[in-house]
């Protein structure tokens, strides 16, 4: 099964959203591999895995490496894997430009890992380039983070009408298992209006979990550890909510 979480616009909490429900998953006793395809490598950092410890993401989709050699272990989980990403990631539309179909690239490093593993939570960067165009079409469901804030409104429904002409064309197979609010504030004055504006125009696609702002997310990735093995804290007991919420959406759709 191959999740990822998508969002054009930056600073939603994919990375956070990615790795927690990953690190949850696996604390239930599912075998999960992250595929960290941030230039920045947030989701790699945030799980304590070194930009240099090996092959990554970018070695796969160039070809100078083979998907499994690009596998980490995740220190203190069992059966949390990470393919980390690269400061190469940078620059990779550019490397693949003059490949044959270089959006079937994903594809080819993802999918031969999915028999090894329940679950592929994939940390997907944003806009509209070539590697997050190329999510939609290896991906079985995407995830769509949001904040409760205006300008988020906006993002999303621009997100929702590209997403349907890239499904009518045939150029996205993804099914969107859902939208999730994320660092909900309701001392925030406009929170609760956009919250009930974005339930009201998608009321099945919203889940029913929010993920409340906490000061211990920002600080699980400084020590390397996902939030759930960091600290108890609102945002880690409201991923836990999140991720059994998924499963059983995701399996009632199956």
């Amino acid at each position: 099964m191959i999740i990822a979480v998508y969002s054009p616009r930056g600073g939603v909490g994919k990375t956070t959203t990615a790795v927690t429900t990953a690190a949850v998953l696996a604390r239930d006793g599912h075998s999960v591999l992250v595929v960290d395809l941030e230039a920045d490598l947030n989701a790699s950092i945030s799980l304590g895995v070194p930009a240099d410890d090996g092959p990554t993401i970018a070695e796969v989709l160039l070809h100078e490496a083979r998907p499994g050699d690009a596998v980490h272990a995740v220190s203190g989980f069992e059966t949390l894997h990470v393919m980390p990403g690269s400061r190469r990631l940078a620059q990779i539309d550019a490397r693949l430009r003059n490949v044959r179909q270089p959006e079937r690239r994903l594809a080819d490093a993802i999918r031969p890992l999915v028999p090894q593993f329940d679950y592929v939570i994939v940390d997907a960067p944003g806009g509209y380039s070539l590697l997050p165009v190329s999510v939609t079409g290896v991906a079985e469901y995407l995830v769509v983070p949001v904040l409760a804030e205006y300008l988020s409104l906006e993002s999303l429904a621009q997100f929702l009408r590209w997403y349907r002409d890239e499904r009518d064309a045939r150029r996205a197979t993804a099914q969107i298992a859902g939208i999730l609010l994320t660092m909900v504030d309701y001392r925030r004055q406009a929170t609760r209006e956009i919250v009930d504006i974005i339930r009201t125009h998608n009321r099945r696609g919203v889940f029913r979990t929010e993920i409340p702002q906490d000061q211990r997310v920002p600080e699980a990735p400084s020590h390397g550890l996902p939030l759930p093995a960091y600290a108890r804290s609102r945002a880690a007991t409201a991923y836990g909510r999140f991720a059994a919420e998924l499963v059983k959406r995701i399996a009632a759709r199956s």
